[in-house]
């Protein structure tokens, strides 16, 4: 079970690693005395049986991620994350009911208004989605380090 957290938390920060290259990729190489990127517009926190990691939101286009575990009782479960540059929601599920799929897309602007706030989740395959800003996002990784 342990090698299964240690391969999801890598693929995670593998797909944190591409989504951060592609949005390198797009754009024209930095002339000298130019600021550095900003940060993301949000970050999906992706949470799942055996592990966590976070997820940048893409300056421009689309991204989806297939999400591949085997859950504690054996079976392979996958969720498709999609990446928009204003929010993230479940593209497709293994799970029987896809209610993850129909909470449709969570963004900064609806999130305060949706039953499940700034959440996406899929019960029978124990995923979580959440979407933070940046502000919170070091917030809760500062909470985390006391």
């Amino acid at each position: 079970m342990e090698k299964l957290s240690r391969c999801l938390l890598a693929l995670l920060a593998a797909l944190s690693l591409c989504a951060c290259a592609a949005a390198e990729e797009a754009k024209p190489e930095a002339e000298a005395g130019q600021e550095a990127p900003s940060p993301a517009s949000a970050y999906v926190l992706v949470t799942t049986a055996t592990g966590r990691g976070w997820l940048p939101l893409p300056e421009e286009g689309e991204q989806s991620f297939p999400l591949t575990q085997v859950l504690p009782d054996g079976t392979e479960a996958v969720n498709v994350i999609h990446l928009t540059p204003t929010g993230v929601y479940m593209e497709d599920s293994t799970c029987e009911n896809h209610d993850c799929v129909q909470q449709g897309e969570v963004t900064l602007e609806n999130r305060g208004d949706r039953i499940l706030g700034n959440m996406i989740i899929c019960l029978p395959n124990q995923v979580v989605l959440a979407l933070y800003t940046p502000e919170e996002v070091l917030e809760l990784v500062q909470g985390e380090g006391q």
